[in-house]
């Protein structure tokens, strides 16, 4: 193929935002997602049989569990999300769910205190700036030695992040880094 500096260049544009490859399955996701890792543990809740994961991604209406046992489409679960002290219930159903890689959450049913929680986390996931957290930086003095641990392992959690979805690292390693940093 021969440049010529003459012809205008076509740009062909990309995905959509929001779009994701899995749509031809029926996927149809109404908010935005963001990267997002944190252990997770989801019941069945008819069976009460238990899955543990991590999620990969979040958002306000729902996520997505990695686990080699997902349950099939249309489950009704109790999802349980840990990030460092806070941790995050729902109700939810399956609403997709690829063999031996994870499954889809769309959530059902969040009390008042999980709300405030997932609003937090999907805010700064977002880059917005959380009132919460302002104050409790204000509240640690800086000389006190933990201060700044609750920072540093989120910060190290979204690197981590990062760093999967460059593909700098697999996500089994990923998977390693944060569980060592959570122990």
């Amino acid at each position: 193929m021969t440049e010529r500096p003459d012809k205008p260049l076509v740009m062909v544009p990309g995905p959509l935002t929001g779009a994701s490859a899995n749509n031809s399955v029926g996927e149809r996701r109404t908010t935005t997602r963001f990267p997002f890792t944190a252990s997770a543990v989801v019941f069945d809740v008819l069976t009460k049989t238990r899955v543990v994961g991590r999620s990969g991604d979040l958002s306000l209406g729902g996520c997505y569990i990695d686990t080699m046992s997902p349950f099939p489409k249309g489950t009704a679960v109790h999802v349980s999300i840990e990030r460092g002290p806070q941790k995050f219930e729902a109700l939810a159903i399956v609403k997709y769910a690829p063999q031996s890689m994870g499954m889809g959450l769309a959530f059902t049913e969040i009390k008042p205190e999980h709300q405030a929680i997932l609003r937090k986390w999907v805010a700064e996931l977002n880059g917005e700036e959380s009132p919460e957290l302002e104050v409790v930086a204000e509240a640690v003095p800086e000389s006190d030695s933990f201060a700044g641990i609750g920072t540093l392992r989120q910060v190290v959690n979204e690197l981590i992040n990062l760093m999967i979805a460059h593909k700098t690292i697999t996500e089994k390693e990923g998977a390693e880094l944060l569980r060592r940093m959570y122990q």
